[in-house]
């Protein structure tokens, strides 16, 4: 029994004598210690983490691994790209003016009226339907003349408009008028609106009817008696809201016009004071109709 005890009290103070080793054991194993993945953990459990943390502006991540929303734009292209788990979804914005084209191929429109919904007489006009407005000074020429026919005076006049302006303009409503040597001050009624569109041309005469009027085709309006282009000078007026938008006046002679001889405007004096000039018009060549020389409805040949 002496022995037994004397033993049992060795033993106590060797324990005593190396200080607390079962509690440096266990820090040992505290600091050796990993997760299921094999990763070092701490002594609370929480995974241990060395090196630099980089965050990403506009990402938020929750515990399971999700990212959403992550957005990178550099100039017209923008990036958005979406992670779950381990699937990576990824779509490109191109942006470009006004249309706006996505990797799906699907193109946004740019122009409200394409495919343009304006009912006539209206027009599109930077993505807006517009009536049309009477012309203004110089946006409306007269460009070709038959002054003098070999047919009727009463029937085989006409003349020519051209339309230099960017805009569609509506002539009905305006007049044509003259010196006052036949007191000629007709106003145009075509029981509508009669627009001339940007670079277009367009036929009035003494009447419509091809059969007599030279076979003329496609006469936009008829003014009858009520306008003359007389033969001894006179002068050609067309005339919107009291602007006067061209003036020519004409005589014989001077002006390149004859019996059944039309005369036309150089293309090139396409202006409203160009054509004030007799040497800006010239005497047509080709024929229309036996005996008559001209090209209504179709642009002016150069002067020679």
């Amino acid at each position: 029994m002496t022995t037994r005890s004397s033993l049992t009290f060795l033993f106590s103070t060797m324990m005593a004598c190396n200080g607390g080793g079962a509690d440096s054991a266990s820090e040992s194993t505290s600091s050796t210690s990993t997760d299921a993945s094999g990763a070092p953990t701490g002594s609370s459990g929480v995974p241990t983490t060395s090196g630099t943390s980089t965050g990403t502006v506009g990402s938020d991540s929750d515990s399971d691994g999700t990212t959403t929303g992550t957005t990178t734009s550099t100039g017209a292209i923008e990036t958005t790209t979406t992670t779950t788990g381990t699937s990576t979804s990824t779509t490109t914005t191109t942006t470009t003016g006004t249309s706006t084209t996505t990797d799906e191929g699907t193109t946004a429109p740019v122009d409200p009226c394409d495919p343009d919904p304006c009912a006539a007489p209206q027009h599109c006009q930077d993505g807006a339907c517009l009536d049309p407005e009477p012309p203004g000074a110089g946006q409306v020429l007269v460009v070709e003349m038959m002054i003098d026919p070999h047919l009727s005076d009463f029937d085989a006049e006409w003349f020519e408009l051209l339309n230099v302006s960017d805009d569609y303009l509506d002539l009905d409503g305006c007049r044509l008028a003259d010196l006052g040597v036949n007191g000629n001050d007709h106003p145009i009624d075509a029981g509508g609106p009669l627009v001339l569109g940007p670079g277009e041309r367009m036929v009035m005469a003494k009447t419509a009817d091809p059969a007599v009027n030279g076979g003329l085709e496609g006469v936009a309006y008829a003014f009858a008696q009520e306008f003359s282009l007389t033969n001894t000078g006179d002068a050609f007026i067309l005339r919107c809201d009291d602007v006067d938008v061209d003036v020519v006046e004409f005589e014989p002679m001077t002006w390149p016009y004859d019996t059944g001889v039309g005369m036309q405007l150089d293309p090139g004096q396409a202006d409203a004071l160009a054509n004030d000039a007799p040497a800006a018009w010239c005497a047509a060549i080709g024929e229309y109709f036996p005996m008559h020389t001209g090209s209504p409805g179709a642009p002016n040949p150069p002067c020679r």
